[in-house]
Parts: structure tokens; sequence; C-alpha cells
């Protein structure tokens, strides 16, 4: 590789699009496994609960409308002291003392009710409005699990693109020793090189067996990694091919202030800071209006005196075929004022201050370390394109090592020990570039994070 070719990826204009840093199958892929995450749709579905309980909130100014009846057979002993009444033709004396009576019947009755709350204290809107403020915190706590998904997508890819090139070095260098083994036994069979040689060969060959026999093998459980986080089938994601370049930055104006743990702190103290408005409003009353049409009868009912008739002697019984009213309505407003509730108010609004004030004290501490973090990723990330370009150097330094000790070999200037060590050497430089590569997308991945900018929109873009 040449230095400019490095440069080139490294300090092209801020103008150039995301798109560099990920191919569309990679962004595909990304989001997929958005799609397919289970931790994702658990906590959609719980955002949607919040809504669902936000909204019923703001429905209690729905007027409801309820009915009830019911049937009752009834039976009493009803014991009295009246005043005495005397008849006035017979003298017969009425209600002398305590008198019992004896009571049966039936009733039934049936109520239509209708009630619209007119005026909640400012509960209902209070707590309206600390409810979108809860569901806006989930939101951005929802865009951190979606950021370590993509990390987690993205590393993947990294991972497996590392060991495809990693797998590229280590069969050319196969390729070299094996031209250079049939040299020696052709240099054998003349007397120009001795079995030792050979064997020297042998042994680095098998080192180098040994290292594709592990790297195939991890290969394979990341293809499946990547199968399991997207759902693709892992025989189509083994033939996908990854990019593995220095990661491009877009200009943006995003800093850690701009992170969605921070946001969602921001919307939570709202929340809480709502919440706290609802409690200290607790003593104004509560208006609601009302209309109520019913329906009763009272019928087959009777009641047994203690009397009789003058003349006849016969028990005196009251009975009543029916009583009936229909329509009977009422039409009116009512009030609840809760003026004092055992101190429950006052406790309420203690503990919401305190976890408000719990609430601010994280905020501020999450700014704090955030704002570090971003500058230690900062620091990184321009220390690990450095070191891509030393590590640069290095690749070129050991491939001109390497092509000299394959000459001098060649002309028997130095031994076969020296000729696999420049090979193993530039093995060893190749690797270190790719993974330097690596680490610093990964350290890329971590600075965009660290500004809240590792989105979908911003990949897209």
């Amino acid at each position: 590789m040449k230095k400019s070719f490095l440069l080139y990826f490294l300090f092209v204009s801020t103008a150039m699009l995301s798109q560099e840093n990920l191919s569309d199958i990679e962004l595909e892929l990304i989001q997929l496994s958005l799609q397919k995450s289970y931790s994702l749709k658990n906590a959609n579905n719980d955002l949607t609960i919040d809504s669902i309980e936000t909204k019923a909130i703001k429905q209690n100014f729905i007027p409801t409308l309820t009915m009830n009846g019911g049937y009752a057979y009834g039976a009493a002993s009803i014991n009295a002291d009246i005043p005495t009444f005397t008849l006035p033709i017979s003298g017969t004396e009425l209600f002398d003392g305590e008198s019992q009576f004896d009571a049966k019947g039936h009733f039934l009755n049936a109520n239509l009710t209708a009630k619209a709350l007119l005026f909640s204290g400012l509960q209902v809107n209070y707590g309206s409005k600390a409810g979108k403020e809860k569901i806006k915190a989930k939101n951005f706590l929802l865009e951190t699990e979606k950021v370590k998904i993509i990390k987690d997508v993205i590393d993947t890819f990294d991972k497996i693109e590392l060991l495809e090139r990693s797998r590229i070095v280590l069969v050319e260098s196969e390729n070299r020793l094996s031209k250079e083994k049939t040299k020696v036994k052709a240099a054998i069979e003349n007397g120009l090189a001795t079995p030792f040689e050979r064997e020297k060969i042998s042994a680095a060959e098998l080192n180098l067996a040994s290292k594709r026999m592990e790297l195939e093998g991890n290969l394979r459980l990341l293809h499946l990694k990547l199968s399991v986080l997207t759902g693709q089938d892992i025989g189509i994601i083994e033939k996908y091919e990854f990019n593995l370049k220095p990661w491009l930055f877009t200009q943006n104006d995003q800093t850690y202030s701009d992170r969605p743990e921070l946001e969602a702190l921001r919307a939570g103290i709202e929340a809480y800071e709502y919440k706290l408005k609802m409690n200290k409003n607790h003593f104004l009353p509560k208006v609601a209006a009302f209309a109520t049409l019913s329906y009763f009868n009272l019928f087959n009912s009777e009641i047994k005196t203690p009397y009789e008739t003058p003349i006849t002697e016969q028990p005196i019984n009251l009975d009543l075929n029916y009583f009936e009213g229909f329509p009977a309505y009422l039409v009116g407003i009512g009030f609840e004022w809760e003026i004092f509730n055992g101190l429950k108010s006052n406790n309420e609004i203690q503990k919401t201050s305190i976890e408000k004030d719990m609430a601010e004290n994280k905020k501020m501490d999450a700014e704090e370390k955030l704002k570090l973090f971003e500058q230690k990723v900062k620091i990184e990330f321009d220390v690990k394109n450095q070191q891509i370009l030393l590590k640069e150097k290095e690749v070129k330094v050991a491939s001109n090592t390497l092509n000299l000790a394959i000459a001098s070999y060649r002309e028997g200037l130095i031994n076969i020990s020296e000729r696999l060590e420049a090979e193993s050497d530039y093995q060893e430089a190749m690797l270190d570039y790719y993974k330097m590569v690596a680490m610093q997308r990964q350290t890329a991945l971590e600075l965009l994070t660290a500004t809240g900018s590792l989105t979908m929109n911003n990949l897209n873009n």
C-alpha cells in the first residue's frame, strides 16, 4: 500500500458521505437486526402500553354512561310506638302503646346514569403531561438500545472482514513457502541444499495451517452470530463481503449533550416536575355533572297489623298492588373536595421532590462523565489515525524486507531461518495493520456514540 492511498481515506473532505464507511449490504443487515431484535420489540410494546395509559388519563373527561338495576324481595317485622289515635264512631283506639307490623313485598328498579368530569383539580392535565414526558424519556432510551445493536452488528462485520484479510495474508504466505519448498527440493537433489531447510519450511507451513484452522473456526462462529442477529440464512451471510477501511467522519454539530441518555434524563426531570405540580394541586375540588333516569316499582306488598275491624273482627291488613315511578330523573352538578387527607399529599410532594432532585443529580453526573468520555474518545481516535500511518510504514518496510530476504536466500546470502523470520515479520506487520484499522473503526463508533450520532439516519446520509 502507498501512504497517499491511506491519507485519502483519512483526510478527505468532510463532505464525504458516511456511506463510504458502510456498504449497502451492511446497512441492510443493520436494519434487519433492528427489526429482528426482541428487546426492541418489547421496548416498543412497553411504549405502547405507556401511550395507552396516558390516553386513559385524558379520557377521564369523556362522559360515562352506566346502567344498573335489580329485583328484590323483602320482609321485616316493624316495632313502632305511634301516638294513640281513637276512631270517632266506634271509639276504637289505634296505636295504643307499642305496635308490631309485619311487612313484605317485591321491589324492582333500573337506573341509567350519565356522568361527565368538568374539572379535575388539574390532576388530569398535569398527569397527562407527566405521562408524555415519561414516554419521551423511554423513546430516548430506546435509541440507546438501538445504538448497542448497531455497534454489535458493525463490530461483527469488522471482525469477519479482519479474519478474511488475515486469511488472505496467510494464503499468500503459504503460496510463497510452497514455491520455496519446491525450489529447496530441487536444490537438495542437486546437493545445493540440506534437508534441514526443507524441514524448517515444512514446520512453517504447519504453523500457518494451524493458524488457518483457528481462523476458520472463528469465522464460522462470527457468521453464525451475524445470522442470529439479522435473521438471515448463514449460507447467504457467508457470501457477503464487508468493508475494513479507516472510518470517515462527516462534519456535524452534535456533542455529548445530544446523547439520548441525557435527553432521557431531561425528559424524566420534566415528568417529575409535572407530577410535583399535580401533587401540589391536590386541594382543588373536582367537579362533575350527572344525570340519572330511573324506573322503580314496589308491587305485591303487604303489611299485617295487630288490629281488627270492630264489627267483623277481621285482621286489618294493608295491601299494595304496585307503587310505580317512571320517568324519574335527576340532573345536577356535584363536587368532591378533599379538605384533609391525613398528610398523604404532603408525603407525596416530599417524595416527588426528592426523586426530582435525584434525577437532576444523575443528569449532572452523567453530563460530566459523558463530556470527559467524548474528549477521551476524540483523543483516542486521533491516536488511532496516527498509528494507522505508522502501521502502514511498518507494512511497507516488512514487504521490502521480505522481498530482499527472498532474493538474498536464493543467492545464498542468508540462511533459511532468516528467510522465514522475514516471512513471519511481514505476516505480523500486515495483521497488525488490519487490526489497527479495526480498532480505529471501533473507536470511531465510540466517538459517534459519544456525540449521539450513531443512528440509522446518520449512517444512511
